[in-house]
């Protein structure tokens, strides 16, 4: 179960570090609740303790390593049909896993740099990019959101220079 300090990621507000326990009475009945302070200054919530496995709360990563192994892989061939690349990312954003959304992220990423997104494309983008950067900003000590997000604009500007393909042109004497 989780305790004080644990940093976790809630499915609905995001990231956060529980900072203690609370009980409470409603209508007659006590119950325990963790208080977790969200990232990014955006206040407080409270989980119910005995529910708060079956909400798909997960622990935060560790480390960047996740999303740097896979900004490390190529890009998947998205589909032409936009229809089918949406609905691929979009279940890649459901899992709320973070080797998922940083694989969803790099192809949209990648697929920018070469051809146009669809404004739901850029929109599951930007929520992508607030997703790990608010994860980044709760396990990196003394980071805010900001610095996380630069960060990971980064990384991923790191990536397009990295695999970019060198020029074939001839040098010229």
């Amino acid at each position: 179960m989780y305790s004080s300090g644990d940093q976790i990621i809630h499915p609905r507000y995001g990231a956060g570090t529980i900072v203690g326990k609370k009980k409470l009475t409603f209508k007659g009945k006590t119950r325990s609740y963790h208080v977790v302070e969200l990232v990014g200054n955006r206040g407080e919530v409270m989980i119910p303790v005995e529910v708060a496995t079956d909400m798909n709360i997960r622990p935060a990563i560790e480390d960047l390593t996740i999303i740097e192994e896979v900004f490390a892989l190529p890009p998947a061939q998205l589909s032409d049909d936009y229809r089918t690349r949406q609905a691929k990312i979009q279940k890649q954003i459901q899992t709320r896993e973070p080797h998922a959304m940083a694989e969803a992220l790099r192809d949209l990423y990648w697929r920018e740099q070469n051809d146009k997104l669809t404004s739901v494309e850029l929109k599951m983008k930007s929520s992508l990019i607030k997703m790990l950067s608010h994860e980044i900003a709760v396990i990196c000590a003394e980071t805010t959101v900001e610095k996380a997000n630069s960060q990971l604009m980064g990384m991923l500007h790191r990536m397009i220079q990295r695999d970019e393909p060198e020029s074939d042109e001839p040098e010229s004497a």
